[in-house]
């Protein structure tokens, strides 16, 4: 294998979980603080484009791609791994969500009369899912997954079947509370319709695992390619198709194959499977035709930092709306609110990335 075609796959896997980093604070920003106006015209409409399948599915399918070319092998750290990260959920839900709106409670602010609180409360915060939660299930997943070494077409068959067959589970209870809580973070269906909280389970299990899985089979169809070049434009063809697929599936009714994102259906789960693979294939010829700089630099180090990000934007987002509100905010509020809460979550991600370096040569 050419060691250089090895490091501009890698790099463009990286650029684009960088871009997805960026796509990620801008639209959870403009979901918040943007006001109705801003939200509907058409610089909302493309920052909730690239929020959307350029974001949570391309991390989402990064994962399965990388987890591939993870160094470890044994199952039981894959494991453990997976399940602090699902239960890194929980705490960053006390830290952004339990917390703050106890406080704003407690404290009386007006804020909390715009909230739905018969279907918004404590608990509901707590045990809301979100990406978290579905990254550290998936995890596990695929390391059982691995470890049984099932073929790459049956990982691929199985994440077109989730994609298909998932809306027939949403919602599905058995009316037993322990067990319907479990079930939630695997179909779980809640609508809350507030501003940017619309459904209790953001991410659940179905239709999400389509994601990592495809990621598993182009992680192993790429490791094991002759010729990486031609390999990623076969992906761009088959995301192409995908998208074609898609329009013709979802043209009648739009609405219902899209949904509300985090439970898209049959038509919106093949659009962002296409849009995906066609967008790492657009990484990888950036990442071949554009010489190294200093922002591929720091899209790079947002790309391995990504878990300390997500937690540092969620948590000064929320808490910033003590003092923007809530879908109040301007064009010039919100596109310096991106900035600044960009810039913050990069230098703690530095900090936290020096630390580790200093602590990791003390130890060496």
């Amino acid at each position: 294998m050419n060691v250089t075609t090895q490091n501009n796959r890698l790099l463009s896997i990286d650029l684009a979980r960088g871009l997805a980093v960026f796509f990620m604070i801008a639209v959870h920003t403009l979901e918040v603080f943007a006001n109705p106006e801003v939200k509907k015209s058409l610089f909302g409409q493309v920052i909730e484009f690239f929020g959307g399948a350029p974001a949570a599915p391309v991390f989402m399918t990064l994962m399965g791609f990388s987890f591939i070319y993870s160094k470890k092998s044994a199952l039981k750290p894959k494991l453990l791994r997976g399940f602090k990260i699902f239960l890194s959920g929980y705490i960053l839900n006390i830290l952004r969500g339990v917390i703050p709106f106890k406080l704003a409670y407690y404290l009386k602010m007006d804020i909390v009369n715009t909230f739905p609180l018969e279907k918004l409360n404590a608990y509901t915060i707590f045990s809301a899912v979100d990406i978290l939660q579905f990254a550290g299930i998936a995890l596990m997943i695929m390391a059982i997954i691995q470890e049984l070494k099932i073929n790459k077409y049956i990982i691929l068959f199985s994440a077109f079947l989730i994609s298909m067959l998932s809306p027939f589970l949403w919602g599905l209870k058995l009316n037993i509370p322990i067990i319907d809580q479990i079930l939630e973070l695997f179909w779980g269906d809640q609508l809350i319709g507030f501003s940017f909280i619309e459904n209790k389970i953001s991410f659940p299990v179905f239709p999400w695992l389509a994601f990592p899985l495809l990621g598993m089979f182009l992680g192993e169809t790429m490791k094991n390619s002759t010729n990486q070049t031609m390999t990623f434009k076969y992906f761009a063809i088959s995301g192409i198709l995908l998208l074609l697929i898609s329009v013709v599936i979802s043209y009648s009714n739009i609405d219902y194959h899209f949904n509300d994102y985090y439970h898209s259906r049959q038509g919106g789960m093949l659009f962002m499977c296409g849009f995906v693979i066609f967008w790492l294939y657009l990484n990888k010829l950036i990442i071949d035709k554009v010489h190294k700089n200093n922002l591929f630099e720091l899209l790079f180090k947002w790309s391995n930092g990504v878990t300390n990000i997500y937690f540092t934007q969620w948590i000064i987002i929320i808490w910033s709306i003590a003092f923007f509100g809530i879908n109040n905010s301007s064009y010039l509020t919100v596109i310096s609110l991106i900035f600044a809460f960009t810039l913050i979550s990069h230098f703690i991600n530095e900090f936290i990335r020096y630390n580790r370096q200093r602590k990791n040569n003390k130890i060496s």
